[in-house]
C-alpha cells in the first residue's frame, strides 16, 4: 500500500496548513484513544478478571488474547489498499473497537443483577481478543497516515509529544480509577459498579476521539505498483534485509517482556496485599517517569538514532524485573522506587515507532508496520500465556522457598526468568540499521 507523499519535499503553504491540522488532529485524539486503552488494561484487566473470579493464569490468558489480537492487523494492508484510504480503514475499525467496550461494560452490570461471576470471564477474553485485533490494527493505519504527515528527522519529537499526551491522560485515568474501584459500591466483594462505569467511560472518550479522526484530512496515498495481496503482504516485510533485524529484536524483546509484565499488578494485590488505590498509585508514579523523560528520549532518537537510545533502555528496563524480587510485604513502599525505570517505556514506544517508519519504504508501508507489530503482538501472547502457565503449574506443585526469612513466590521466578531472557537480546540490536537521512547528527560508520 502506499503510503508515503513527500514529507520532506518543499511544500507550499496551501499543503503545509491541511498538514498541520491533521497533526493537531491526529495529537488532540492521542490521550483519548489512551483512555480507551486504560479503562480495560493493566490495572483495570487485571481487576476484571479477578472480579470475574479468575487467577494468575486467568490474568496472563486475558493479557495474551490482548496481545494475540495484534496479529490480526496482518490482513490491514490489501484492506487499505482495497478501501483507498487510511482515514476510512480507520473509523471502521476503530467503530467496531468502540462498541465492543460498550458491550463490555455491560459484563459486570449482569454480575450486579445475577449472573455468575465466572460466567462473564470468556466472553471478556473474546471481546478482548477482537477488538485488540481491530484496534492493533487500526493503529498500522493511523501510523502509515502519520507518516505522510511528519518528515523523518521530526518523527522522534511527533511521537514524544503523543506520548506525553498520552501519559497525561493515564495519570488522570490510573489514580481516579483506582479510587473508584475502593470506594464504589460492591458485588459479591468485588468493584462491578466501577468496573461498569471505567469502561463505560472510555467507550464514551474513544467514540470523541473518532469524532477527531473524522475531521482529520489525509494527504493522498502514493499507489502501489500492482495491487497487493495478503499473501505479498505477508511476505515483503521478510524479504526486505533491512527490516528482519527489526522483527526479530522486537518479537524477542516483546516475549521476554510479556513473560513478566501483565503480572506486576496482582503481585502488588495478593503478595504485597495491596489496595486498588495503591496499585493505581504506584502506577502513576511509573507513568510520571515516562512522561518526563518522553521528550528527552525523543530529541536523543532525533540526533543520535533509535538504536542509541534502545540500547540503554534494554539495560535498564532488563533488571526491572529483577528489582520487584526485593519488594516484600514489609517493605512494600519499595516499590514506589522501582518502578521509575518505567521512565524508559516512553523510550520503547518512540523507537518502535520511528524505527519501523523509517525503516519500511513508502509503497506497502502498512504491510511493514503491520508485521512489526504483529511480531510483537505474536511474541506478547506467547510470553504472557507463558509466564500465567509457569505461575499456575508452581503453585499446583506448592512451590515455596525461605531464604533467611525472605519468601520466595512462583511470581518471582517469572520475574527472574524474564529479566534474564530480557538481557539477552540486547545484543541482537546490533543488527538494526538506520538510514542516514533519518538523523540530525552524522551517524556512526556502522550505520548506513
Amino acid at each position: 500500500m502506499g503510503t508515503g507523499s513527500a514529507t520532506t519535499s518543499t511544500r507550499s503553504p496551501t499543503c503545509e496548513k491541511p498538514l498541520r491540522r491533521g497533526r493537531a488532529l491526529l495529537l488532540a485524539e492521542s490521550p483519548l484513544a489512551t483512555t480507551l486503552g486504560m479503562t480495560l488494561s493493566g490495572t483495570f484487566l487485571t481487576a476484571m478478571v479477578v472480579g470475574f473470579e479468575g487467577g494468575v493464569f486467568e490474568v496472563g490468558l486475558a493479557t495474551a488474547a490482548g496481545a494475540l489480537g495484534a496479529v490480526g492487523m496482518l490482513v490491514s494492508n490489501p484492506l487499505i489498499n482495497r478501501i483507498g484510504s487510511r482515514r476510512r480503514f480507520c473509523l471502521i475499525t476503530l467503530g467496531v473497537v468502540r462498541s465492543l467496550r460498550m458491550v463490555i461494560s455491560g459484563l459486570p452490570l449482569l454480575v450486579i443483577v445475577g449472573w455468575a461471576p465466572r460466567s462473564m470471564y470468556w466472553p471478556l477474553v473474546g471481546c478482548v481478543l477482537v477488538s485488540a485485533m481491530f484496534g492493533t490494527a487500526a493503529e498500522i493505519s493511523r501510523r502509515s497516515w502519520i507518516s505522510d504527515l511528519v518528515g523523518p528527522t521530526e518523527r522522534g519529537r511527533f511521537f514524544s509529544r503523543r506520548v506525553m499526551l498520552s501519559m497525561l491522560a493515564s495519570i488522570i485515568i490510573l489514580p481516579t480509577g483506582g479510587m473508584l474501584l475502593d470506594r464504589m459500591p460492591r458485588t459479591g466483594g468485588q468493584p462491578m459498579t466501577a468496573l461498569a462505569v471505567l469502561v463505560g467511560f472510555g467507550a464514551a472518550v474513544g467514540w470523541v476521539g473518532w469524532l477527531l479522526l473524522y475531521r482529520a484530512p489525509e494527504p493522498p496515498m502514493a499507489p502501489p505498483r500492482r495491487q497487493t495481496g495478503l499473501g505479498q503482504s505477508l511476505i515483503l516485510p521478510w524479504l526486505r534485509p533491512r527490516f528482519r533485524p527489526l522483527l526479530a529484536v522486537a518479537g524477542a524483546n516483546a516475549l521476554a517482556c510479556s513473560l513478566a509484565a501483565g503480572f506486576f499488578d496482582i503481585y502488588m494485590l495478593r503478595h504485597l496485599g495491596l489496595s486498588w488505590k495503591w496499585i493505581a498509585a504506584v502506577n502513576t508514579v511509573g507513568q510520571l517517569a515516562a512522561l518526563a523523560a518522553a521528550p528527552l528520549f525523543g530529541r536523543w532518537a532525533d540526533h543520535s538514532g533509535a538504536r542509541k537510545v534502545l540500547n540503554t533502555s534494554f539495560w535498564c528496563k532488563g533488571i526491572f524485573p529483577a528489582l520487584w524480587i526485593l519488594v516484600a510485604p514489609a517493605w512494600w513502599q519499595l516499590v514506589f522506587v522501582v518502578v521509575l525505570v518505567r521512565a524508559f517505556n516512553s523510550a520503547g514506544m518512540i523507537c518502535w515507532a520511528r524505527l519501523s517508519m523509517n525503516l519500511s519504504p513508502p509503497r506497502n508501508r502498512a504491510a511493514f508496520l503491520a508485521a512489526s507489530q504483529a511480531i510483537v503482538g505474536a511474541g506478547g501472547a506467547v510470553g504472557a500465556l507463558a509466564g500465567g502457565t509457569l505461575v499456575a503449574l508452581l503453585d499446583r506443585w506448592d512451590f515455596s522457598l525461605d531464604l533467611g526469612g525472605f519468601a520466595v513466590v512462583p511470581l518471582h521466578v517469572v520475574f527472574l526468568l524474564s529479566a534474564v531472557m530480557r538481557v539477552t537480546t540486547i545484543p541482537l540490536l546490533r543488527y538494526i540499521r538506520e538510514p542516514r537521512h533519518s538523523m540530525v547528527n552524522a551517524p556512526d560508520p556502522d550505520l548506513d
